[in-house]
């Protein structure tokens, strides 16, 4: 016999009958969650008591999910997708006003962490759009061009196209310093803990992970980029048995790198928008959490964590409604139950909706960076070369008791960064100037960069770093 997990009455308990057979095997999905308990007959219809019901969860998300999350992360640390050569097949000329023209690997890259992402999700795949290529790219120029972001450019807009207004009115868009990695601007539009206009809102979120896309398009002028998300000159429509009921973030086992709040000052907002219609997009415009309740529990110990900035709204950004709050102090690697009850459907009915979560940090970080001929420990001293900002190097070490990180370079001050990381791959410390720590005994992880904590030194520089 069994149920689904959360359990929803009487209704929902199954059997299945064995026969004499001891086993059997069934694909289950990632998240897959069950009470299961076991009853014996014989022949003459006589029946045993139900054994012990055990609680069957299927919490890894295997080893593909793996491997992508794990190299593409790795990717953007070292800016592996960011040359003009990987980006452009013709080079931006912002005094001509000239957008370029994307590579079809730089799309490529774009189209496949989108998906990635929705399958997080059980989402459907989306395909690329060649047709709005046009579009994306000159509402890059735009961008780039006037050093802001707006959805509505003013046609006194340096390099304004009406073909730059479409795209820029129906697309993300992103605004940085220098090339960005297609995968990188999608993982910060899912995250859009940095969204200038509303956080709490998360509408780049919701426009990818809008169950009824189908199509997208990429465009980018060095750095300032657009996803477009809607209002495409071709339509089609998703079958109704492959939306969901719901779309959370996060939702069971997810990659840390969506995630600002342990390495900002920003909090990345957790949300749900419920799908009751699967047959039109805007059936779904409805107060559903008017009076909803929200509760988040670490399932380890049952503890209650505390859960802030909790907002409402049925506007338009993919699905519209939409229950968004942060949580505080969350910890990686540590399962959660979140809980929506008291939510008011459109048919009427009251209901509610359990999930887990798990941001999934030690299985996916790579800190471990390859050295360069020179780069050397001799005892307590470290001497090497960072050839470039995106140059790390890292060095292992046994450690404990109270350990002083110090450094210098050519320069008058140290001009790197010293980070320390433990066995479980956690920060303790990242620093531009000498510091101590007072450690357990074990095994530590030592990199010297020249980026960290959202800043960094250009040059390059030999160094040398003393710990004691």
């Amino acid at each position: 016999m069994y149920a689904p997990y959360p359990y929803l009455g009487e209704a929902t308990i199954n059997s299945l009958d064995m026969n004499a057979t001891t086993d059997f095997s069934i694909v289950l999905w990632q998240g897959a969650s069950f009470y299961v308990a076991l009853q014996a007959y014989d022949s003459e219809g006589q029946n045993s008591e139900l054994s012990n019901i055990v609680f069957l969860q299927i919490q890894d998300r295997g080893a593909d999910y793996r491997l992508y999350w794990r190299t593409v992360s790795k990717e953007i640390s070292d800016s592996a997708f960011t040359s003009n050569a990987f980006l452009y097949d013709l080079m931006p000329n912002l005094a001509d006003c000239f957008a370029g023209t994307l590579n079809e690997s730089a799309q490529q890259r774009l189209l496949q962490a989108f998906n990635q992402t929705r399958e997080l999700h059980q989402l459907t795949s989306i395909t690329y759009n060649h047709g709005s290529d046009f579009q994306v790219q000159q509402a890059s120029l735009i961008q780039r061009s006037n050093n802001f972001l707006t959805h509505t450019p003013s046609t006194s807009s340096t390099c304004y196209s009406d073909a730059g207004f479409n795209g820029s009115n129906s697309s993300n868009l992103h605004l940085g310093g220098s090339n960005s990695d297609p995968a990188d601007d999608l993982i910060g539009f899912i995250d859009d803990a940095f969204n200038v206009s509303d956080i709490a809102g998360i509408g780049h979120r919701r426009a990818l992970l809008n169950p009824f896309l189908q199509i997208t398009s990429y465009g980018q002028v060095l750095g300032a980029s657009a996803v477009k998300v809607f209002d495409f000159s071709t339509d089609s429509e998703t079958a109704a048995e492959d939306i969901p009921d719901f779309v959370a973030f996060p939702y069971l086992r997810y990659p840390h790198v969506f995630f600002s709040d342990k390495t900002s000052n920003r909090k990345t907002p957790w949300n749900l928008s419920i799908i009751e219609d699967k047959s039109s997009i805007w059936a779904n415009q409805h107060h559903y959490f008017a009076n909803a309740k929200l509760s988040v529990t670490r399932k380890d110990n049952s503890q209650l964590i505390s859960v802030a900035d909790i907002h409402i709204d049925t506007r338009g950004s993919g699905v519209p409604n939409n229950f968004s709050w942060t949580v505080t102090n969350w910890e990686y690697d540590t399962w959660y139950s979140v809980l929506i009850s008291n939510i008011n459907y459109r048919s009427g009915e009251t209901g509610r909706i359990q999930y887990d979560v798990f941001i999934d940090y030690k299985n996916i970080i790579d800190i471990l960076f390859p050295l360069e001929a020179g780069d050397q420990q001799n005892g307590t001293v470290i001497q090497g070369t960072l050839f470039d900002t995106n140059d790390k190097d890292s060095f292992q070490l046994d450690l404990e008791g109270n350990v002083t990180f110090s450094g210098k370079s050519q320069f008058s001050n140290m001009a790197f960064y010293i980070a320390v990381y433990d066995a479980d791959k956690q920060l303790l410390e990242a620093k531009d100037e000498a510091f101590t720590l007072d450690l357990p005994a074990g095994e530590y992880t030592l990199i010297i960069s020249n980026c960290a904590n959202q800043s960094c030194y250009s040059q390059a520089k030999n160094y040398s770093v003393r710990f004691n």
